[in-house]
């Protein structure tokens, strides 16, 4: 049945959306074949005998039909009057097709299997929505409060299944198949509202049909605080039904995929040049995004990146009550604070002995509300910012909702203006992120990391026991930890050099060493994990957070191997073996 509905739900989708056109365009040939009739049944002699059959093609296409329909009538009359009807029914059709096929894919979904649900359609970017759809004749099924029509048009018409309910009820997701389901996506606003949803997902899929893959749990988790708490307990307890979770994040997945573009290593002239990002405010979730501008930034084995921050006295204080309960922090990066006062960036003249002692930023990321943001990030294009910033200097852009205007403007070529390089990050699930929980895609690099890892713990000792499992075993903090590393290879062979591929001297090799401990350094950082002398899984405590030069050799010798890993499976054809 949804092999059946679904290019009918399309096709009522595109009927829509050109619907008007098709109605023009029985109307004018039913006018046009209406007044070619008229001028032979009753030919005109002169002005009023024209104006008299204008008057009665009138009468014919508003549905004022003449009296006698018999065979004296010009065959022109007979499909004017024909065409009429077709151009009143199509300005509904799509909503007969869309009456017909609902009750049907509805009647059928508690039977449904293999299929994608979505709770929370409505923070997936119209991209990401596509990506579902496009999941190789897999019916798509939302799950949500009532919507306005056109919106469960404009869904359906991408061939998906619009289902109506609370998915809070205990009943809801049983009557959806959520048992047989092949993943299950749970995107509302509330982080802990999702977490409840996911507690019934796990009770619903008790039923689930033996011989089926595990159904891929995706929670959306924004606070990162909540999410480390709660990793080995939703791990736990997806495994034991039969489930593999995985954690969604819109601003973190979203900041990450711009970093990978955007590193500022990816802009220096001089790699040894020391890294610099300017950072103007710390709305939504900014502790984490400031964690990933220091993890992204570390392209140096001796110089720290340095962050300098515009803020608010408000933020000035949280960022200095942030740092001090992360000590660590200084081994991974420097800070300087700039006040922003009242206005979107710092008055010149309080500028001057911070342009004089600190280059200009290589990458500039704004974490300001939606507005705010847009008119701060258009403020740093203006000729000769006080900053530093100039027009090929990327500003990444945090916005709460898919953005159009930034890429509208960035695509413009509006040169004149400045425009270009304003990227928008976060807010929405983007496809990459649904692409990562169906196929893995862009997991290969990761997943081979992790493969060579677990090789060289027949040589060299493992960090923890729960690290060496397989790939599927791993908790989601620890597949996202080796992800982490695998986005940071371009940054890390950007730093020294290199390209994929490229043969690494002892030198060059203890150089990126030294990059990874950092990099490795502000991931732990970004995890929870703090310094101690011994180390303590359940506490989050770890020995080696430490400068690489007072780490013990052993330490060192990982660092290094990981580097000799990453350079081995950067060769395509051991890249490849190692994902098999």
């Amino acid at each position: 049945m949804h092999r059946l509905t679904r290019p009918l739900a399309r096709f009522a989708q595109h009927w829509r959306a050109h619907a008007g056109l098709v109605q023009a365009l029985f109307a004018i040939a039913a006018f046009a074949l209406g007044l070619w009739g008229w001028s032979i049944k009753q030919p005109a002699t002169d002005l009023a005998g024209h104006a008299n059959n204008l008057f009665r093609t009138l009468q014919l296409i508003t549905l004022q039909f003449p009296t006698q329909f018999d065979g004296s009538l010009p065959w022109q009359l007979h499909i004017a009057r024909l065409l009429l009807p077709f151009a009143a029914v199509a300005a509904s059709l799509h909503i007969v097709i869309g009456a017909a096929t609902r009750p049907a894919r509805l009647a059928l979904m508690p039977t449904a299997k293999g299929h994608i649900i979505v709770c929370g359609a409505e923070q997936l970017t119209e991209s990401a929505l596509r990506k579902l759809a496009e999941e190789g004749g897999c019916q798509v099924v939302t799950l949500g409060p009532p919507m306005d029509p056109g919106r469960r048009e404009a869904l359906e018409g991408l061939g998906l299944t619009v289902v109506e309910g609370d998915p809070r009820e205990p009943a809801t997701l049983p009557a959806i198949g959520a048992a047989n389901a092949a993943a299950l996506f749970i995107t509302g606003e509330d982080d802990v509202a999702n977490l409840n949803i996911a507690m019934l997902a796990i009770s619903a899929t008790r039923a689930r049909k033996p011989g089926l893959p595990p159904l891929s749990l995706a929670v959306l988790v924004d606070r990162e605080e909540l999410a480390s708490e709660l990793d080995s307990a939703l791990d736990g307890l997806s495994r034991a039904a039969g489930l593999r979770y995985h954690r969604l994040c819109p601003d973190r997945e979203g900041l990450r995929l711009e970093l990978a573009r955007h590193a500022p290593v990816f802009r220096k002239q001089n790699l040894d040049a020391r890294t610099h990002l300017l950072v103007l405010g710390l709305a939504g979730r900014w502790q984490q995004s400031l964690m990933q501008l220091v993890t992204a930034a570390q392209d140096h084995p001796t110089e720290r990146p340095l962050l300098t921050l515009v803020l608010a006295p408000e933020e000035m204080a949280a960022l200095a009550e942030w740092r001090h309960a992360r000590p660590e922090l200084e081994l991974v990066a420097e800070f300087a604070v700039l006040p922003s006062g009242h206005a979107l960036l710092p008055p010149a003249e309080t500028l001057a002995d911070w342009r004089a002692a600190h280059a200009a930023p290589q990458l500039a990321i704004v974490l300001r509300p939606d507005a705010e943001a847009l008119g701060t990030a258009l403020a740093l294009r203006r000729p000769g910012c006080a900053l530093g910033i100039d027009a090929a200097t990327p500003i990444l852009v945090r916005q709460s909702r898919e953005d159009h205007l930034l890429a509208a403007l960035g695509g413009a070529g509006i040169e004149q203006e400045r425009l270009g390089g304003l990227i928008a990050f976060g807010g929405l699930l983007r496809a990459e992120s649904i692409a990562r929980v169906l196929d893995r895609t862009g997991e290969a690099t990761a997943i081979a990391m992790h493969a060579a890892y677990q090789e060289a713990t027949k040589t060299l000792p493992p960090g923890s026991p729960e690290s060496i499992a397989a790939w599927d075993a791993l908790s989601e903090n620890l597949r996202d930890a080796n992800r982490a590393a695998a986005e940071h290879v371009p940054i890390l062979l950007a730093a020294v050099g290199l390209r994929a591929g490229d043969a690494a001297n002892d030198e060059t090799i203890e150089r990126m060493a030294r990059i990874e401990h950092r990099r490795w350094i502000a991931d732990r950082l970004d995890r929870g994990w703090r310094y101690a002398p011994m180390r303590d899984n359940a506490r989050l405590l770890h020995p080696s957070m430490l400068d690489y030069d007072a780490l013990p050799e052993m330490e060192r010798e990982k660092d290094r191997n990981q580097v000799r890993t990453i350079l081995g499976l950067l060769v395509p054809s051991r890249l490849l073996k190692s994902c098999h």
